[in-house]
């Protein structure tokens, strides 16, 4: 799965070095979105003369983009407790794309939900918006209709979007 960085910024989410590093881990962006990055960041501020940045910034084969980000990333504090932290900035983003992406083929949309759920290991908290999964909270299925047990699971699915978006702004400033 592929998906622009500029999702951050439609969501007002903060975009930085650990978010791209773990991207690239999770195979959700190019080294072209980091290019583009490096590139913004250092236009942005002029005065930064980090030589890894500069790099990504030229692009090229020549370097890996992870060891390079790996670099930056060493001169920041410990971010090894941050990296569950971006994966749930990934993870809000990817749903919110996904959201927009199939808002008139509901069906696919919560495909696509359940595929983000088995990519990010099975999250707890997305179980009870995935369509193949039993409810917990005694609801019955079957004792409803079909476009029912939809707008349920879109409603947890908006839910979920809202208290997570809420979550991340606060945690982000």
């Amino acid at each position: 799965m592929y998906i622009s960085i500029d999702s951050f910024k439609k969501n007002n989410i903060e975009c930085n070095w650990r978010t791209l590093y773990v991207g690239l881990e999770l195979h959700l962006i190019t080294n072209i979105d980091i290019t583009n990055y490096a590139i913004e960041f250092l236009a942005n501020h002029p005065e930064i003369n980090n030589q890894d940045i500069i790099q990504l910034a030229w692009g090229g084969d020549e370097y890996d983009p992870k060891d390079l980000l790996e670099n930056i990333l060493k001169d920041l504090e410990d971010t090894s407790s941050y990296i569950n932290f971006e994966k749930r900035k990934w993870r809000f983003c990817i749903l919110e794309s996904l959201k927009k992406e199939y808002e008139n083929d509901i069906q696919e949309l919560l495909d696509k939900v359940a595929e983000v759920y088995a990519d990010f290991n099975y999250p707890e908290d997305m179980e009870n918006f995935v369509n193949y999964l039993s409810s917990k909270d005694g609801y019955i299925p079957s004792q409803h209709t079909k476009e029912e047990n939809v707008a349920r699971l879109i409603k947890f699915l908006n839910d979920f979007l809202k208290k997570e978006h809420n979550y991340l702004l606060t945690f982000c400033s």
